[in-house]
């Protein structure tokens, strides 16, 4: 076979194939080929240049922003979403949670038992966002305390509601975020139904969370849960600059108060470096250093971001 004759026959296989949508079995069975020669030819194709495959990116996809952060901090997922270029807090919590809320439904699988902080307005936008599954999740458990003014409202809503959702047991932590002392913590973490849910902790695997900056949130503080104004300096001056579940972390992702003296009731953070899935909703320029904290500490494997925040994180703004 003469190689334009060759040129010709390679042509035609990745017409049928690539145009005319026919299986390989099919273009065998029309030229009279062994399937093994059409696909071998179609290898040949791309190796060749006849056939070259574009991948076409939509304007609101940032693929290139998100491997890059994957590969800087070494995380399994990112996922940047579209926001105009100086977003309202609201807008952007609305498309980090509606963003959250189509991963949960493409990546829930039967028998998870999903970890949901508790003080997060983004993580209650992506419950908001939530629709009914056939997934059968084993139970949706509370990882942050939540009682106090307001607190056990918000708390119970936020879990209860996406349990409901996803038609699966609840589970409730029934004390505050934080204690007053060590002392405290470990009475509340004596009672019954305390314990029950914290020795759930280690069999979570797929824990949702927000990350907070070093100053609470407006939804932090109207629940009361939140250190007061001398721990947040004593924080600052260890260098704290953000937090999971209220655990504080330097930028270099390392716990500013040690385990044994936090009296948080909630997942650790050495327990969330633990947990199979870790998913981060977190955004706006104020959470840029608690974001890349928490990246470098390695808690975390998915990290759904707003544009903005994304490429303030690879430093260019």
């Amino acid at each position: 076979m003469s190689k334009i004759d060759e040129k010709r026959l390679l042509l035609k296989i990745a017409t049928l194939y690539y145009q005319d949508g026919l299986k390989q079995a099919d273009i065998a069975k029309t030229l009279r080929l062994s399937q093994s020669q059409v696909s071998r030819s179609i290898t040949r194709c791309l190796k060749e240049g006849i056939v070259k495959i574009s991948v076409i990116q939509p304007p609101s996809v940032f693929i290139g922003l998100e491997t890059k952060i994957q590969q800087r901090f070494g995380v399994s997922n990112v996922i940047v979403v579209d926001v105009q270029d100086n977003p309202s807090d609201a807008q952007i919590k609305r498309a980090i949670g509606s963003s959250a809320a189509h991963y949960l439904d493409t990546s829930l699988r039967d028998g998870d038992l999903i970890g949901i902080s508790s003080w997060s307005d983004t993580i209650r936008s992506m419950v908001d966002h939530l629709h009914t599954t056939k997934v059968k999740a084993k139970g949706v458990i509370q990882v942050l305390g939540g009682v106090g003014h307001n607190g056990n409202i918000q708390a119970t809503i936020l879990t209860q509601t996406m349990a409901d959702i996803l038609s699966c047991d609840a589970f409730m932590l029934p004390a505050q975020s934080i204690e007053h002392s060590l002392k405290d913590k470990l009475k509340m973490l004596d009672t019954a139904e305390v314990s029950d849910v914290v020795e759930m902790f280690n069999k979570v695997n797929l824990a949702i969370v927000g990350i907070g900056m070093l100053e609470p949130s407006n939804l932090l503080r109207n629940s009361g849960n939140y250190y007061d104004k001398t721990r947040l300096k004593e924080l600052a001056d260890k260098g704290a600059v953000g937090d999971i579940c209220l655990h504080y972390y330097d930028e270099s992702g390392r716990p500013v108060i040690d385990p044994e003296d936090d009296p948080v009731i909630g997942m650790s953070l050495e327990q969330l470096e633990a947990c199979e899935l870790v998913v981060a909703l977190a955004g706006g320029l104020d959470k840029v250093d608690a974001i890349k904290g928490a990246l470098s500490g390695n808690y975390i494997d998915v990290l759904i971001t707003d544009r903005v925040t994304a490429e303030a994180i690879l430093g260019a703004h």
